[in-house]
């Protein structure tokens, strides 16, 4: 078991030995945005790590003709473009102009990410650095709930400093994660189990959290590759069964009532009212929204419940991204957002037009449907968070638009093959199939 393991340490440092400086640059964006060593190391922190990791990205990028602006990258800065609009348009400008520069932030990381890998030996590296990276976490948040007896933390699980600090984001992390992980370690088909400790991680951290959005969209990202593989048999779905029922079973009780009273309980009626005034804003202002990160001080002005509750007394987001779009960017930039996720999601298999599609083509697809259940874990988790600007979906992004780059080389090299009527023939023959 150990013994593969080292094999396969010993090939992954082979493996990014010789590669060029721009996807070194991706590799030490990846380490310092998720693992963050500039942050656990004291006194790292006080040069700009990945600014200077970026800046010195695109100069490379530059000089080398290998930076490329698509049409996402255009959609993604005219996002960016939209939402400094909102922001001078806005009804409190002094709330806007705080933080303005993030959405061009991000449009700049998917044009650098997106950039840096040009081969799919290099994505798969990329890959695997990823995982790496947050299975550090994973890890943390698995070991955190089995030191607790699996029980219920009415705070849910914290998550490292930053983006991922709140246990709804840091659940979602994972969830995201562990989706995306398993279709690659299908694909890998390692001699040893042990690769399946950070999905397994990862789900447990998803329980610990005790966030119900990321739970939920767990579940349906996890769903969603028993359709992808064709899993849905009566074999399978005993299993599911006996998977679920156990989970449930090691469900803390606290837990199990807030999944009981959903849509009742407080935090879910509070949020319904977040959700209606947020449309009703967008009603009301709907080319530009209230004010980019304005939805709070909005609420609290015109909308707010004075029912004696504590949360009558906290200036609150939307819980809800699409909500949050609409309401503080507009329409137009809630079609801009939506055409987001529809972009990383592909229904068009990679290998059905080919007798022998080869390796490159094979990881392709299983890659499409690491992404495809990735993007619908985070639809479902922003459907009760507020995470726009968050990295979530721009990293998406940035996989997406290298795995549309890849596929149009790869294709390239290996003209279409198609199953011809003879093959399919053929291939009933060999079944024993006949017209």
């Amino acid at each position: 078991m150990f013994s593969v393991l080292k094999d396969d340490l010993q090939a992954l440092r082979q493996g990014l030995k010789g590669q060029d400086l721009i996807f070194y640059l991706g590799l030490a964006f990846i380490v310092l945005y998720y693992l963050r060593p500039q942050v656990i190391i004291p006194g790292l922190n006080i040069i700009p790590w990945i600014e200077i990791t970026i800046l010195v990205g695109f100069l490379t990028m530059i000089g080398n003709s290998r930076l490329k602006f698509t049409g996402t990258h255009f959609l993604v800065f005219l996002f960016a473009t939209l939402a400094v609009l909102s922001a001078m348009n806005s009804l409190y400008p002094n709330i806007s102009s705080q933080g303005i520069t993030t959405p061009f932030i991000f449009a700049f990381e998917v044009l650098f990410l997106s950039n840096c890998v040009k081969n799919v030996k290099q994505l798969q590296l990329l890959l695997i650095v990823f995982f790496l990276c947050i299975f550090k976490m994973s890890f943390f948040g698995a070991r955190t709930w089995i030191s607790r007896g699996f029980g219920f933390a009415g705070w849910g699980l914290q998550g490292p400093a930053g983006f991922f600090q709140n246990s709804g984001e840091f659940s979602l992390l994972m969830a995201i994660g562990a989706v995306m992980s398993i279709p690659l370690i299908l694909y890998m088909k390692p001699k040893t189990k042990l690769y399946w400790l950070f999905p397994i991680t990862a789900v447990m951290t998803v329980m610990a959290a005790s966030s119900r959005g990321g739970q939920l969209a767990l579940l349906v990202g996890l769903i969603y590759l028993l359709l992808a593989y064709r899993k849905i048999r009566f074999k399978n779905l005993v299993y599911v069964i006996v998977f679920v029922s156990v989970a449930w079973a090691l469900f803390p009780e606290e837990q199990k009532a807030r999944f009981e009273t959903a849509g009742s309980d407080q935090t879910s009626t509070t949020r319904l009212n977040y959700w209606e005034a947020g449309i009703d804003m967008a009603k009301n202002y709907p080319l530009l929204g209230v004010g980019f990160r304005t939805f709070p001080e909005h609420y609290q002005r015109y909308y707010k419940v004075n029912d004696g509750s504590y949360l009558a007394n906290r200036k609150e987001v939307a819980h809800n991204s699409l909500i949050e779009v609409i309401s503080t960017l507009g329409i137009p930039a809630l079609i801009l957002y939506l055409w987001f996720h529809f972009s990383v999601f592909s229904n068009k298999s990679l290998l059905k037009k080919y007798i022998d599609p080869g390796p490159e083509l094979e990881f392709l697809e299983s890659f499409r449907i690491c992404l495809n259940g990735a993007v619908l874990t985070y639809f479902v988790g922003a459907l009760f968070m507020s995470i726009t600007f968050y990295p979530y979906i721009y990293f998406l992004l940035s996989l997406a638009i290298i795995k549309r780059s890849l596929t149009r080389n790869v294709l390239s090299k290996n003209p279409k093959k198609r199953r011809s009527k003879i093959s399919r023939e053929n291939q009933l023959a060999d079944i024993g199939v006949s017209n």
